[in-house]
Order: C-alpha cells, then sequence, then structure tokens
C-alpha cells in the first residue's frame, strides 16, 4: 500500500514537470516582444536590448531571451560584450597622507616658515602655505584651514575615485570639492560626486568614497581636497580607486513602480530578475535627508537581506539644489526590494521614487528564415538557449561584432502576464510563487494526502473483526 502511494506521488510530479516543459517557448509566451527590421541581404543583424525589455526578464542570466522569425521558428543566436556585472570594484592604490593647509592675513607673515611650501588659493586676503615635515606652525597668526593637500605625483595610473579616512561629524553629509594642480599656484576643479557622511546607530549608513566625474590622470599632480560649513571634519589620509582601461559603457535606466508601505519602510515589487547595477532613491521634497537601507529578496517566504545603505537627501537652494547620487548594486538579482529608514523615521511621508540602473545586454542571431523577426522576453522557468559568443565569432570572417548590420526595433507589445498561456496548472500558483516551489509544495502536499488516505484505511482494517473459516 505505502509502496503503491509513493509511487502516485512520483508519477504526479513528474507529470507536472512535464507539464512545465513539454513544448517549447512559443513567442507568444513572451511578456514582451517587439519587432525587428533588418537591412537587406543580412545573415547576420545584432541586437541591443532595450530598458523596458530588460524590466521584464525572468531569470538573472537573460535566459528567457529568444528571436524568432516569421514561421514562430527560435533562430540561433548569442550574447555579445558581456563582462563581470556592474563592474565591481576595482584595486585600490596605497594610501597618501595628507598635508594640513594653514593660512595667516596678508602681511602678517608673508614668509613660510622652514618645512612649508606656499600654496596660492584664489583668496587675496590671506597667505596659504602647506606643512610637508607635518610640524604644526609656531606662529601665533597661523590658522588651519577646511584643506588638505594630497601629494599623487608618483600616482602613474588615472583614478575613478578616492576614499577618505580621518573624523566625520555624526548625522552630517559633508560635501567635498577637489581640484589639480602641478605647481601649487594654478588649480583646476575636478569634479566629485557623492558626499561623505557618518551616520549613528547600528547599521547606519557611511560613505567614505568620492568618485570623479571622468577618470583623473593625477601624475606629476597634487590634489587639494576643500569643504566648509562643518566643524570637526580632519582628513588623515587618502587612498585612491585605479581606475579601469576600458570605457563602461552607458547604462540602461527604468522607472520602478510606486512603492508600497509596510510599517515604517517601503515595499517595491520589481517583476523582473535582471541584474540590477545602481539604484536611485529621489524625494521631492526640499531640505530632506534620510539615512536609508536597502534590503531585498527573492521569494515570499525568504528573510530579508542587506544589500546597500545610502543618504537620500535634497540640500541646497532652489535652482540648485544638491541630490544623492546612484546607490551601486554591483549586479543584485532580486524580486522585492524594501527601503528602511535606519534611525526609525516612517519613509511613507517622503514620497520617495526609484529609478534603477542595467549593464547593456547586447545580442547577435542568425536570420535564419523569412522576417520580420521578433525580439521575445520574460517568461519564466525558460531553459537557456544563447550559443557561446565564440560560436557566432567564427561565422564574422574576420569581422568586429561592431561591424555586424544593426536590426532596429519597432512598437513592442507587452502583455501583464505570461500565465494564460502557459498551463492550468500555472494559472493557480499563487503571485509571487515560482513555478519550482510551487511544484515543490504541491508534490509535498499530494505525498501528505495520500499517506493520510493510507492511514486512515489501514485504521479501518484494523477495526473490522477477524473473519472465522467455517471448519
Amino acid at each position: 500500500m505505502i509502496r503503491s502511494a509513493m509511487r502516485l506521488v512520483t508519477a504526479f510530479a513528474l507529470c507536472l514537470a512535464a507539464q512545465c516543459h513539454a513544448q517549447a517557448p512559443q513567442a507568444a509566451q513572451f511578456a514582451w516582444r517587439a519587432p525587428m527590421e533588418l537591412p537587406a541581404n543580412t545573415s547576420l543583424a545584432r541586437v541591443a536590448l532595450p530598458a523596458s525589455a530588460l524590466m521584464h526578464l525572468q531569470s538573472p542570466d537573460a535566459r528567457d531571451v529568444r528571436v524568432f522569425n516569421a514561421a514562430g521558428e527560435a533562430v540561433a543566436f548569442a550574447f555579445i560584450g558581456q563582462s563581470a556585472p556592474s563592474a565591481l570594484p576595482l584595486g585600490r592604490t596605497k594610501s597618501f597622507t595628507t598635508m594640513p593647509l594653514f593660512s595667516a592675513v596678508a602681511g602678517t607673515n608673508e614668509r613660510a616658515r622652514k618645512g612649508a611650501m606656499k600654496v596660492r588659493i584664489a583668496d587675496a586676503d590671506r597667505s596659504v602655505w602647506v606643512q610637508i615635515d607635518g610640524q604644526t606652525p609656531v606662529e601665533g597668526s597661523a590658522t588651519r584651514i577646511n584643506s588638505v593637500l594630497v601629494d599623487l605625483r608618483a600616482q602613474k595610473q588615472p583614478l575613478s575615485a578616492i576614499v577618505v579616512h580621518g573624523t566625520l561629524p555624526l548625522n552630517a553629509p559633508v560635501q567635498v570639492a577637489a581640484s589639480i594642480s602641478s605647481d601649487l599656484a594654478n588649480w583646476t576643479d575636478l569634479p566629485l560626486r557623492g558626499r561623505l557622511y557618518r551616520f549613528e546607530g547600528a547599521g547606519a549608513p557611511t560613505n567614505d568614497t568620492l568618485e570623479f566625474e571622468a577618470p583623473a590622470s593625477v601624475e606629476n599632480r597634487y590634489v587639494r581636497l576643500d569643504w566648509s560649513g562643518q566643524e570637526g571634519v580632519v582628513v588623515t589620509s587618502v587612498e585612491g580607486v585605479i581606475a579601469s582601461g576600458i570605457a563602461a559603457p552607458a547604462r540602461l535606466r527604468g522607472e520602478l513602480p510606486a512603492a508600497r508601505a509596510d510599517g515604517k519602510g517601503l515595499d517595491i515589487q520589481l517583476g523582473f530578475s535582471t541584474p540590477i547595477a545602481a539604484l536611485t532613491l529621489v524625494t521631492p521634497k526640499p531640505n530632506t535627508l534620510l539615512p536609508v537601507r536597502v534590503l531585498a529578496r527573492n521569494e515570499l517566504s525568504q528573510p530579508w537581506r542587506v544589500i546597500g545603505q545610502a543618504v537620500v537627501y535634497r540640500v541646497g537652494a532652489q535652482g540648485g539644489e544638491a541630490t544623492n547620487p546612484a546607490l551601486s548594486l554591483y549586479g543584485t538579482s532580486a524580486r522585492w526590494l524594501r527601503v528602511e529608514s535606519t534611525n526609525g523615521a516612517d519613509l511613507s511621508a517622503a514620497q520617495l521614487s526609484a529609478t534603477v540602473e542595467f549593464d547593456p545586454v547586447q545580442l547577435v542571431f542568425v536570420a535564419t528564415g523569412s522576417g520580420p523577426f521578433q525580439l521575445a522576453v520574460g517568461r519564466e522557468a525558460t531553459p537557456p538557449a544563447a550559443l557561446p559568443a565564440g560560436m557566432l565569432a567564427g561565422t564574422l570572417n574576420g569581422k568586429r561584432v561592431e561591424d555586424v548590420a544593426l536590426a532596429s526595433l519597432g512598437a513592442a507589445v507587452t502583455t501583464a502576464s505570461t500565465a494564460s498561456d502557459s498551463g492550468f496548472l500555472d494559472r493557480l500558483r499563487p503571485e509571487g510563487v515560482s513555478q519550482r516551489a510551487a511544484v515543490l509544495w504541491a508534490v509535498l502536499l499530494v505525498g501528505v494526502l495520500l499517506l493520510a488516505g493510507v492511514a486512515w484505511t489501514l485504521m479501518r482494517q484494523l477495526k473490522q473483526p477477524p473473519v472465522h473459516e467455517a471448519p
């Protein structure tokens, strides 16, 4: 009896698996579809997935992407130009000790003491110098100013950012300006992104990294860091983040749906599994400062995991407001995001909106059959079909991938859900539960019911009186 029940459970599981994968994916089963127009006499073509397509992917490795011809047949394709997810952090330089700047009212002591070099800045009312020997000036008129100098002349590799070490005031973002010079007299602005901050409390956000707007060549240069309006800032040393030798491709951006208030936090259901390179949180309210943490999960049954911390701010005069930069997530894939305040504040009044950034995804396909061809994206539980990039590279006859004809995309068609084309069992699956989890739960439930039936049958047999055979 028990063996028969187990055979029934196994057969049911196999039926569920067969129902999920019985048919090859059809174009109509994908949530996002767009026609493609190819140049005449094209055998190979390439196409880049737009942001709207990336926001429908149901797999972190883009396995639910297909190209169909007019007959509805899937054609061969390969992804190209994919690198490590979202520019993982690069190497750092050694630590460079900073040199503080001192000043005195112009005319009181124009000659800097021994062990100092004069620095020219845009201020005619004071004389400024730097102590290259690390000593504090003994002149009574000398005042330490909110600036430090970093000698980066020996740094040959370009830098993409600097990591600032020292002391910061609590709960107060510090805006730092940078400039670069070869002679300590003529300075050029070096635009920075972000602010330094350190919030109190366990798990509160901190930031010690300032990114350059563009890779900075600092060989044979000094860098000066200036700040104002904040007390208690002490910069003791700086590390450089080495810039990559390859220019990062432009990222694609997409707006997330409105967040749903849950307690004091905000929940966002993404609807896609595309790796997220960065997340930007924006508030329209002026003079706002919110330290937050960002959490993620892939299943409703999973606990939240912290994936990043940031400060959402909008400060300054109207028209010249400073806002927070994007938070790097380094290719995190999730189905739900949650934003919480680290100081317990209620975020529902902040009117936060969210935008995600994706690394570009591009593919080359073989124009097999007749057109029009169709790019299809977004289908759960889809097996991978992309060929290795090297397999198609051998058909280029020495041409570069960039020389392959570019297909143009037409107007896309989107559907709210692919469940209607996935079968009866998929339509019964609760929202937020993956197909794999649904199958496992279904097998477990059927197994429990069958075992309960076996137990009930055995109990009935035990209660029946024994049958005596006639002599």
